[in-house]
Formats: structure tokens, sequence, C-alpha cells
């Protein structure tokens, strides 16, 4: 609600308009515009003294990510895909949802509330008596597996020509999101990367570009494993997008002999780290110290520094990297884990003939427990008499603890390509962190849980409007750092946020004047960057 401040400063009377907003139970106040002193109020028609202030919505960076979701043709190609015929415009439907994932997501039952308050009713020509939950749920009905795929095409089609998507390099992965309840047929048990193991959950397999702009993404059910679900991506890649042979980066969790054919027959490139086996253990501890060269990483300002060493094994080629302060941490972890170690093995010395360590099986088996936890199985001669009562004696292996300080801060790439340098490839690897960074999007700003609908239709459609969240916060994140401003696109749109569009009756309600709240050095800096018109005034 929208009210008038005044204020009494040395001798003289200032009018302020100030609104007030809700924050959980809290309400709060806030500064949104300056009217002029008490002489100028009554005088022309711009402040006359009946002025009223109808309404203030939230404006700066709803007009932002409308402009972004219209230059790239978001609503017209969802509407398109859709052919839905009649009624409400579906594209403009999803683009209310999509647009407050990226500001303030609530459910579909509180979107009318958060609708009303901003400018999209006037921005998309939707008033808020037509909006309801209902109308929303009807909307993500046709968002079939169909349609999101050609909106997926279309989609990547238009940003790859206004904003130029670099796919030489893909990034795929999987991550799970859970639910509450038991009502999704969808949802599974599985390894949850969100460590909730009791929750049912689903996995979205997520393919990023280097700018961190989806691609395209694939749903499964909560139980499936990473690996199996490489051939189908790469497939889709391929027949859906076709890519021009970029190079595929995925993590160590889902290389098998398969997947890596697969990627091949697709004619796409791989890197992928592989998994520190006995072979690949043997490898790294042939290699001395010296063979390594030293080499300088881009945008790692806190570990820039790597040294490599190429082999060929198997015809494979193996970039093996070696980061020493990694191996610093590694080292000290083990040196940790093999003093928890030494102190459980002293228990079950002390307890020897006691309790459950009285037959040399308990002894073992606790033992076992314990060389399990700490992971040094291996790096403990563990003896225990034969005759009499059974006694615990144990010594560190001093030989096995120094081969295992030899892959200390190693990792080995694999890698198909034979083009790029060494550093080149450990870089790509390395990026992969950017999809990570689109997980965390999804999940902790644009909220892809909680999860308010539980039939597969309804549940895919969320993620995948979510999805699209994102998209419009990376295309936000690209047009910045590209005009050399180094922040977030959340940053951006909080900076704008306090921008808003006023509307005041003027002479007893004959006159309407309709302004934004004025623009500080900042706002009007990030307005210009993402190349905002004032729109809808």
């Amino acid at each position: 609600m929208a009210y008038l401040v005044k204020k009494e400063i040395k001798g003289q009377t200032y009018y302020y308009e100030y609104e007030s907003y809700r924050v959980g139970e809290k309400v709060k106040h806030r500064y949104v515009r300056y009217l002029g002193k008490s002489r100028d109020l009554g005088k022309g028609s711009s402040f006359p003294s009946d002025v009223v202030v109808n309404s203030s919505l939230d404006y700066g960076p709803i007009v932002a990510l409308h402009t972004l979701a219209e230059r790239i043709g978001l609503p017209e190609i969802i509407y398109k895909a859709t052919m839905k015929g009649g009624g409400n415009h579906i594209g403009r439907l999803i683009e209310i949802m999509v647009i407050n994932r990226c500001v303030e997501p609530v459910s579909r039952n509180k979107l009318k509330d958060w609708y009303g308050k901003t400018v999209l009713p006037i921005l998309l020509n939707v008033p808020p008596k037509k909006v309801h939950p209902q109308i929303f749920y009807n909307a993500m009905n046709y968002l079939t597996d169909k349609a999101i795929l050609q909106i997926q095409k279309e989609l990547y089609k238009s940003v790859k020509r206004i904003y130029g998507v670099d796919t030489s390099t893909v990034f795929y992965d999987l991550t799970s999101t859970y639910f509450e309840g038991t009502c999704c047929p969808l949802a599974s048990f599985g390894h949850s990367t969100d460590h909730r193991p009791d929750k049912l959950q689903i996995n979205i397999g997520m393919g990023v570009d280097k700018d961190c702009i989806p691609i395209t993404h694939e749903i499964f059910k909560g139980s499936v494993r990473d690996v199996t679900t490489v051939k189908g991506f790469a497939k889709k890649l391929k027949s859906g997008f076709n890519l021009d042979a970029p190079i595929v980066v995925i993590d160590r969790g889902m290389i098998s002999k398969g997947n890596l054919k697969q990627l091949q027959e697709q004619q796409y490139q791989y890197i992928v780290a592989r998994k520190m086996g006995p072979k690949e253990k043997k490898v790294v501890q042939e290699i001395s110290e010296e063979e390594y060269t030293r080499e300088m990483l881009i945008n790692y300002s806190d570990e820039r520094e790597v040294f490599l060493k190429e082999k060929t094994v198997d015809g494979k080629r193996w970039i093996i990297c070696w980061n020493k302060k990694k191996a610093e941490d590694d080292r000290n972890f083990r040196d940790l884990m093999i003093s928890k170690t030494r102190q459980d093995l002293d228990k079950i010395k002390k307890g020897c003939g006691k309790r459950n360590l009285k037959k040399r099986e308990q002894i073992y088996h606790a033992v076992y427990k314990v060389v399990e936890k700490y992971d040094t199985k291996g790096l403990f001669d563990i003896m225990i008499n034969k005759r009499g009562t059974p006694r615990l004696k144990y010594e560190s292996i001093g030989k096995e603890i120094e081969k295992a300080s030899m892959v200390d801060g190693k990792y080995i790439l694999e890698t198909s390509n034979f083009d790029l340098t060494g550093i080149e490839i450990a870089q790509a690897y390395l990026d992969r962190d950017i999809v990570e960074k689109f997980f965390q999007m999804l999940k902790d700003i644009v909220g892809v849980r909680p999860t308010f609908v539980y039939t597969e239709r309804h549940v895919k459609a969320h993620v995948f409007i979510c999805v699209l969240a994102v998209l419009l916060l990376s295309l936000l994140r690209k047009i910045l750092r590209e005009a050399g401003k180094d922040m977030t696109s959340v940053k951006a749109l909080e900076i704008i946020d306090g921008i808003k569009r006023v509307e005041f009756s003027l002479n007893g309600g004959k006159t309407v004047v309709v302004r934004t709240t004025k623009f500080t050095d900042k706002q009007r800096e990030i307005i210009s960057v993402l190349n905002v018109a004032p729109i809808g005034l």
C-alpha cells in the first residue's frame, strides 16, 4: 500500500511517497520517491494539493525479464508448440510463471496475488481478475514431452542466433530433487544429491553450454543410475539439435565403454575423469615429479597452477593432472584418517577378551569396520594371535602410505580429442562446475523444490518452467559479463528492484499521471546494459 509521508527539515515541509510491504509476518516500509516541498504542492498541474497515489507496481526486474523473454520469442514459441487455440495466450501464462520463478518463487495458488503487484498485467494485457490457480494448471497440461522438446529446439535456435550460444563444449550431469509425500508416480528412492535418502525423488539430466545456458534436459525416475542416461542424451543432442561435433564433458560417475563408444558413434568427442583404480594408480605412481610440466589455468585465481603429464594408454589419450594444493589437502586428510584409525584400533585392542570381542572373528569384524570407515584399508598390518586369548597388534605400513601419497592431488582425464593441448583439456574439464552452478540456480534461486504438483505431466512442466527461468537468468549474466559488469544476474535484479511504476490521480481524479520512480546511477547503468526500454507507462 502506498502513502504520503511529511517530514519537517529546517523549517521546511517535504513530502515523500512510501509503501508498505510484507516479509513473512512482518510489515516493512520503504521509500518510493520524493514529491516536493509543501509550498510546491498545489502549484501547476504536476503536484496539486489533492494528489492521490493509486498504485505502485513492481517494475524494474519485471520489465527486464519480460523484455528478454520477448526478445528470444519465448511466449510465441511456447504458443506455437502447444497448438492452443482461443482463451488466454498459453505462452503468456507460462511467461508469468517463469518470471515469478526468477524474482519471487511462489506456488500456483499464490501467483495471482504476486501477479497483481507487478506491471505484468499491463505488459501482457492479461487482467489480474482473469488469473487464478486453475488457469496455470491448465496451461501446464499443454507442456507435453513433445511440446517441451519442440520449445527447447526453437529456443536454442533463437538464443544462438541472437546471443551466439557456444556449443563447442557441452557439459552434461545429473541431479536429484526430492518430494514431500508419496503421491508422485515419477518419484522413487535413489542416490540423493540433496542428501535426503529418506525422501522420494526424481533425477534431472541437464546439458548446458559454456555460458550456463540450457540446451536440453530430461526427467528420470529417482532410482535411475547416472551412467545409464548418457546414451539417450547423446542421441537427443544429435537428432534434435544437430550440434556440430561438440566435446561432451561428463563426470567419472558416467563413464563406461558403451557410453564413450556411443559418443564417438555420434561423432562427438569427449572428456571424462577416470576412476582411480589399481591400473590408474599404477600409471600415476610410475611418473616422477620431474616429468610433469607446469601450466596455468584461466579463471581459477586460488588454484591456477597445475602440473600435467600426457600418456597414451591402450590407445587412449590420458592427461595426468597434479594440483599441489589439493595434494597437501589429501595428505592432511589421510593423516587425520590414520590418526582416527589408530584411536579406534587402540580401543579394540584394550577391549579384546571383553564383551563382544572375545572371539577372533569378532575382532576381525570390528577392525574391518574401522579401516572401511576411515578408508585406510591396506595402510595397516593387522595381527591377531591364533592361540590363547585373542589379542590385537597393528602397525602402519610405511611403504603403502608412501605409495598412497604418490597419488595425492592427482587425477586422470581421458579424451578422444587430439587437437586441444593438455592444459585446454584440463581447463574444459574443470569448467564442468558450470553445470553445478546451473543446478544451484535451479534449486536455490528459482526454487524447483518444494514441488507443489504431483502428476507426471505437472511435475515435468514445473521442472521445465524452472529451467526456462534459469535460461533467462543465464542470458542476463551473459549480457552483463559481455558489457564488463562483474555481477550475477540476481545481483543486477536486486539493484533495479527499487524501480516502481507509480500512478497518481490529480485534480480530484480528473488527471492521471504515470511515472517510474527516479533511477539511481547504478539502476540507470543496469537498465542501459540490459537495453530495457520504459514499457507500459
